[in-house]
């Protein structure tokens, strides 16, 4: 599956929101700790990824970065609830908190132009320095086109750990293949990922990183990344991508299999496909929020398009009703389990064999998400929940400028 990248900004923008700086603190790195409170699941239900032990379930980052005192309030309290409670897994990326402005010199720099080329990321993993102290926090590396050298990988990594307070990083992924591509369209690819390769495993064996991931790879370019990893001796443990209920097809659900089959876990972001899988989300909430521009319109109008049908956006067509038919199959199966939607949406992708990693901005979705753990689907479920998203005649691709394919590459045999 061939992805066209014309223009560098597309793609950085995708990791941008407001920044807020919190001063990093130097402590030391923590792997896979549990939660020393009782009676929570997170405690328990956890799954092996290389040499963590983590929940089997995360919690991903990009929305903490609170613009006001009031935010970062919240967000520490949020933080600090997720881990008394065992769910001590975060995930965060150099570029998470970046704002769209900050963005622009990565862009005009990846199109050649003589621009400042140092570190041009957010603020979330400052943040966590603070925030998610004594949790095992995983970051990315972002492919640019004046990365070009393995030791720039190395270098990175050690900037991250300055960042976030820490001698080594439990999980150092890279972000995505090596798609920004600014003079595709004129013949020019210039691709990377094996210089990428060569740098994660020199921070692996420098002790820079305790384990070793990727994000955004198909099956294909996936099991060549572990091959050339396992001739330098170094583990491939993981690969985050796009996976939900509604976003099975286009590679996914395959790659995902791909993964079990060469034992690589796969994380899962976008588990609660933004939100539609909750049940919770209105159309006319989200017109609401649009005028208090609490959401961009672009966002809202595909996130509408979802819940009502329609055509165009990021969503592209879809039937009148929209997921209405699958929330329903999630409902039911949820009455009948005394559980939230949300939570068999989360346990739906825990059976498949992935940890979800879904966002939080409040103590009570923390709770609710806590209460996807402990328990399984019946597999007559799984297959009940499989049918209704099949029946579907379409899949779940972003909303907005966030997508879930641009990244997304490698599938069969064919690599960009």
């Amino acid at each position: 599956r061939k992805v066209p990248c014309t223009m560098a900004a597309g793609f950085l923008l995708q990791f941008a929101s407001a920044p807020a700086v919190v001063a990093p603190r130097r402590h030391p790195a923590v792997v896979g700790r549990a939660s020393t409170i009782g009676g929570t699941p997170a405690v328990t239900d956890r799954t092996a990824v290389g040499t963590l032990s983590l929940p089997s379930l995360g919690i991903g980052t990009i929305a903490w970065n609170g613009k006001t005192e009031e935010d970062k309030a919240r967000i520490a309290g949020v933080a600090a609830a997720a881990q008394a409670r065992g769910l001590d897994f975060f995930d965060t990326a150099e570029r998470y908190g970046a704002s769209p402005l900050s963005l622009i010199p990565a862009a005009l720099a990846g199109l050649g132009l003589p621009v400042d080329k140092s570190y041009l990321g957010g603020d979330c993993e400052s943040n966590l320095a603070e925030w998610g102290r004594g949790a095992t926090v995983a970051t990315k590396f972002t492919p640019t086109p004046w990365r070009r050298q393995a030791s720039d990988v190395v270098d990175a990594a050690r900037g991250s750990c300055e960042r976030l307070g820490v001698d080594s990083i439990d999980l150092y992924q890279l972000h995505m293949p090596d798609i920004i591509q600014p003079f595709r369209a004129f013949g020019v690819v210039d691709r990377k990922d094996e210089i990428y390769w060569d740098g994660l495993a020199e921070a692996y064996k420098s002790g820079l990183i305790r384990n070793v991931g990727v994000s955004n790879y198909g099956g294909a370019l996936l099991e060549r990344a572990q091959e050339h990893l396992a001739r330098q001796g170094v583990p491939l443990v993981s690969n985050q991508i796009a996976f939900n209920l509604l976003c099975r097809r286009e590679g996914s659900l395959a790659t995902l299999e791909k993964g079990n089959e060469l034992g690589v876990r796969t994380l899962a972001y976008y588990p609660l496909a933004m939100g539609l899988l909750t049940g919770k989300l209105a159309a006319r909430n989200l017109r609401q929020a649009v005028l208090e521009k609490r959401v961009s319109p672009q966002r809202a109008a595909d996130l509408c398009r979802y819940l009502e049908g329609g055509s165009g956006g990021t969503a592209g067509d879809i039937p009148r009703n929209g997921v209405l038919p699958l929330l329903e199959a999630v409902s039911d199966v949820a009455a009948a389990r005394s559980k939230t939607p949300a939570q068999v949406a989360l346990n739906w992708v825990m059976c498949k064999g992935a940890i979800p990693v879904g966002g939080a901005s409040s103590v009570s979705q923390v709770e609710d998400n806590l209460g996807a753990l402990g328990w399984r689907l019946e597999p007559s479920e799984v297959g009940q929940l499989d049918a209704a998203a099949d029946d579907l005649p379409f899949d779940f691709k972003g909303a907005g400028f966030q997508t879930t394919d641009s990244k997304f590459v490698g599938y069969g045999g064919a690599i960009p």
